[in-house]
Parts: C-alpha cells; structure tokens; sequence
C-alpha cells in the first residue's frame, strides 16, 4: 500500500507573519497636528503659509500638487502641513487628501479656494513681531552664490544646470545639486542619514546654521486673533 503524503504544512513553512509597522502612522502626525500649539503667522502667494511651530521655529508650508515643509522632518505629510490642512483651511478629518502624498489639481485648488479659519491664528503681537524680525532674518541668512561652470550637470537628475538656478553644495566636496533634487533625495532616505550621492559623506551644508527664525521668546504675547488680524494674515 503506497504511503500517503501527510497533508499537515512543513515545519518550514510556519513563519511569523510579517508586520507593516510604519515609523510615525499617519493617524498620529494628524493627532499632533491637532494637540500641538501650532499656529499660522501669514499668508503669502495664496499657497505658502508661515507656521509658528511649537518650539517657536518659523516653518513655511507651501502647498502644491506635492506639498512641502522646511521643517526637519522629511516624512510627508508633516504635522505642520497637516495643522494647514485641518485647523487653517478646515479640511475635515476623514478627507483623502490627508493620507496623500500628492495632490490632485482638482484637490489643490479646493484647498487653495478655502479662507483660513480664524481660530488658527497667532496672537495680534506675534505676527507683528514676526513680520518686524522676518525681513531682516532673510537678509542675514542669505546664501551666498554658488558659481555653477558650463556644462555641469546634476549628479541626481542628470540635467545640465544654470546659473539662475537654486543650487547647494556638499560641505564635504563642494560639488554642487540642484536644491530640489536634494529635498527629494532627502524625502527617499526616510529616517536614515543622508549622504552626498558623489563623496557618500554625511551631509553638511553651513546654510542649515540658524536656518529658522525662532519666536520663542515672543511666543507669551499670544493673544486672541481679531477679524483685523485675520485681514493681515490672508495673503
């Protein structure tokens, strides 16, 4: 009588299920973007909006098809975009476009039609204070030119770049990037280091030096917004 295969799985096949376990969920960027004292400072150019974060740094959240954050999380969306998206424009907490990283056009320009909601506001002397230091913070962290010879290219992208572009360098190599194409390289490193794609370096770059203005000590003269406030800061 021929022996019968036992119908009971190999023992090789009893692996542990693999489990997704995302870094920060977006369930708790949203929840911090909810309990955190954020606040919006301005408007400007309908799409970028200055965020006064909780440890008083200026972050600009600029919303495109592909939102962006000067902040130093790279995780998209941030806290900051997402305190845009919920407490500044009221976009409600089941909306898909929360748990996106793009946008569609037709999304983007519901968001960009939206009025800010009043509540969202800094206090009346914040936002005076911000407009008084933020000039002159930009003036004394500008960045100086990057000389860019004929015919180099981008090591990312591979395109050629121009002179009237916005280039950084390493501070490792000195070999010069498109800004943007840096900002996306960082974004793909997730929470690891980034590196110079040429030298492999760890990444310095000295305009990354008091790179925020911080209104930390002014952050105690918040106060109710005002529909005056409101006009000011509507951009």
């Amino acid at each position: 009588m021929e022996s019968v295969a036992s119908n009971s799985p190999s023992s090789n096949n009893h692996q542990p299920p693999l489990r997704f376990r995302p870094i920060q969920p977006i369930a708790d960027r949203i929840v911090r973007a909810l309990r955190h004292h954020l606040r919006l400072l301005h408007r400007s150019d309908q799409s970028k909006f200055f965020v006064l974060g909780a440890t008083g740094n200026v972050y600009i959240v600029t919303l495109s098809t592909t939102s962006s954050c000067t902040c130093p999380d790279r995780t998209s969306p941030c806290k900051h975009i997402l305190f845009v998206f919920i407490r500044v424009l009221g976009v409600s907490l089941d909306d898909a476009c929360l748990r996106r990283k793009t946008l569609r056009p037709c999304q983007l320009n519901r968001l960009l039609g939206a009025p800010i909601l009043p509540e969202a506001l800094a206090g009346v002397r914040v936002r005076e204070r911000f407009h008084q230091l933020f000039f002159q913070f930009r003036q004394g962290s500008s960045q100086p030119v990057v000389e860019i010879e004929d015919g180099t290219t981008c090591p990312i992208c591979l395109d050629e770049m121009e002179k009237c572009e916005n280039v950084v360098t390493c501070g490792t190599c000195q070999n010069p990037i498109h800004e943007e194409c840096l900002l996306k390289w960082k974004r793909s490193r997730g929470r690891r280091s980034v590196t110079c794609v040429i030298c492999r370096a760890r990444w310095r770059d000295g305009a990354d030096q008091e790179k925020y203005l911080n209104l930390a000590a002014y952050a105690n003269q918040d106060d109710p917004p005002t529909a005056e406030g409101n006009e000011g800061c509507g951009g």
